[in-house]
């Protein structure tokens, strides 16, 4: 059915077919209501620097992280001060860590799918999101989304049933991603997939060619290698 998100002042309100509702207005995890209240007025005044000043965020995250490993958030934040800072290898670790530590947290779910994505794994995402392809059903108990979830979630959707040849399927989950949030990041990426540009098939074209030159170079390696073998084995025997 139609309904109205909720907004703030600088969001324009829309209509989208979804059976929930969308606000974005903060949402907090339950964990948070464990945490010290000192700790909690500053999880905004984190996050922000965590945008602002990745290196200068990551020491306070890695202390937090051990200090309240029961709250992924900081698992959360401290992945994307990583990525921020070049750290990639530290990501990844960490998003395989908090996926396994926290898998019903969905920001711990949504790290891993779309590092599961980029690895090719696209197997790994029905599980994950344990084979439910909608956010009502993944969360039955809940009745309102941050647009944060609601877009992250579609555009893994987005980009899974892309990558299984499912098209038509990966453009309805594009729509709704568009309807809402035209310049969000990850729009613009299921877009790109979805319709890539001239410039892009051409680099694609191009790296595939690369791909396969180097696998049939690989392979007349090991051809090259099998008949040395062979005729030195031959020789001595």
């Amino acid at each position: 059915m139609a309904i109205k998100m909720s907004k703030d002042k600088d969001k324009e309100e829309k209509i989208i077919e979804v059976n929930y509702r969308i606000t974005y207005e903060p949402l907090p995890h339950e964990s948070i209501e464990q945490l010290p209240p000192p700790i909690q007025d500053r999880l905004e005044e984190l996050y922000d620097l965590t945008q602002t000043n990745p290196d200068r965020a990551i020491s306070y995250l890695v202390d937090l992280t051990d200090k309240y490993p029961e709250a992924p958030i900081f698992d959360n934040y401290l992945v994307s001060a990583y990525e921020a800072t070049g750290q990639r290898k530290k990501a990844i670790a960490l998003i395989e860590e908090a996926y396994h530590k926290h898998p019903d947290y969905f920001f711990a779910k949504v790290n891993y799918a779309f590092h599961c994505l980029k690895n090719n794994q696209y197997e790994n995402i029905p599980d994950i999101f344990e084979h439910k392809f909608d956010l009502k059903l993944l969360y039955p108990h809940r009745d309102i989304f941050h647009v944060a979830e609601f877009i992250s979630f579609n555009a893994v959707m987005a980009l899974y049933h892309l990558a299984k040849t499912h098209r038509e399927v990966a453009e309805k989950y594009y729509d709704v991603l568009y309807d809402l949030e035209p310049n969000n990041t990850l729009t613009k990426k299921v877009k790109h997939q979805l319709y890539p540009s001239i410039f892009q098939k051409i680099l694609q074209k191009l790296a595939n060619n690369s791909l396969k030159r180097i696998k049939r170079k690989r392979e007349s390696m090991r051809e090259n290698a099998k008949s040395t073998y062979a005729n030195n084995y031959s020789k001595e025997f």
